[in-house]
């Protein structure tokens, strides 16, 4: 067993049970921050993907269908500015390119907002507008680890920076405003946009914690364990239309909700390398009608659940041509049910489209 570069332990086929809550400890007390990734191939019989690229294949109606990736600025037509033309022209050409994605997110504006954990960037995509820019400077201070951001009710920018041990919060042009303590180790961050309630996952210290817009800490919840309510090493939340949180416990192998305030509500989720188990989830998104989508990195798909946890659906596998991922992990599904998913070591953002319960 390995944890990744965020601290998150990888367990192998064993049961929860087996691996147990000292290994994951002691793993990370050691502090084995990296894992050993095998370069993926796909096969000649994968390079050239169906047309169009649906789930489930036909003759099944299709509910997810692939639009694009987004690696760099060009793939939103965002064209190079005169200033940035003769800045390149003298100092060499810099690239800004998606290196490394972990959390992504969409603000009010429809804007894409990556957090770039290798690049220690934050990358922002005006699609509509087909332009870009990139925060990477919190005031005097540098990312050290930015992890993943969220968007409030005036699209300001948070993002967690999980070695920093911080939120750093951005105006919606990029201008730093404030940075405030999130813990030991935060990672994951939602925003309740109406309650004004930022929610942060401190992985290390089995908690959630909420905070005001401002930085304030208003309460927590959580602590180390397996029942209910309890956590073993949170990684990443989202907050559906009726404010439920809804928190990747990654070492319990579930997904656990609760009210705005903290209240346990219920959770779904086992180990295991069937349909519908976990191995190393991640991100965790939201859609329209309810459906709960969940990012494992171990197997290279996003499964989909029902509110009660009943699994629907899967989409995507290991692999780089369109469709396939080589570990997935953030994951947002915006107003008009487009899902983008941070393709990590693909080093892209890839989008797809809920068709909706009548396609």
């Amino acid at each position: 067993m390995k944890p990744d570069e965020h601290g998150i332990v990888t367990a192998g086929k064993r049961s929860l049970a087996a691996v147990g809550l000292t290994i994951a400890s002691v793993s990370l007390a050691f502090g084995l921050l990296s894992c050993s990734s095998t370069p993926v191939k796909d096969s000649p019989a994968l390079l050239t993907p169906q047309t169009p690229l649906i789930w489930p294949s036909p003759p099944e109606p299709a509910k997810i269908s692939y639009l694009k990736a987004i690696s760099r600025p060009e793939d939103i037509g965002a064209n190079k500015g005169f200033f940035k033309r003769i800045t390149e022209f003298v100092l060499g050409a810099n690239s800004d390119d998606i290196i490394k994605p972990y959390g992504v997110t969409i603000d009010g504006l429809g804007r894409l907002i990556v957090a770039d954990t290798a690049f220690k960037r934050v990358h922002v995509y005006d699609i509509k507008k087909n332009s870009y820019f990139y925060i990477d400077q919190p005031g005097k201070e540098e990312f050290s680890t930015p992890i993943a951001a969220a968007t409030d009710s005036e699209n300001r920018v948070f993002v967690t920076d999980s070695t920093a041990g911080k939120v750093f919060v951005f105006s919606p042009k990029g201008k730093f405003i404030k940075g405030f303590s999130a813990g030991t180790r935060p990672t994951g961050i939602a925003i309740n946009r109406t309650a004004g309630l930022v929610y942060v996952s401190d992985t290390v210290a089995h908690v959630v914690n909420i905070y005001t817009v401002d930085g304030k800490l208003a309460g927590s919840f959580g602590k180390l364990g397996t029942l209910e309510g309890e956590f073993n090493y949170p990684v990443d939340i989202t907050i559906d239309r009726d404010g439920m949180v809804y928190v990747v416990d990654s070492m319990n192998f579930r997904v656990q909700i609760f009210d705005k305030d903290g209240r346990f509500n219920s959770s779904f989720g086992r180990h295991g390398d069937g349909t519908g188990d976990f191995g190393r989830p991640k991100g965790i998104a939201v859609d329209r009608d309810g459906n709960i989508y969940v990012a494992d990195a171990l197997f290279d798909t996003i499964q989909i659940f029902d509110r009660q946890g009943t699994f629907l659906l899967n989409f995507g596998s290991i692999g780089k041509t369109a469709g396939r991922f080589w570990l997935p992990s953030g994951l947002f599904v915006d107003d008009g049910n487009k899902i983008y998913v941070g393709d990590s070591y693909n080093s892209r953002v890839q989008v797809f489209e809920y068709l909706g319960e009548g396609s």
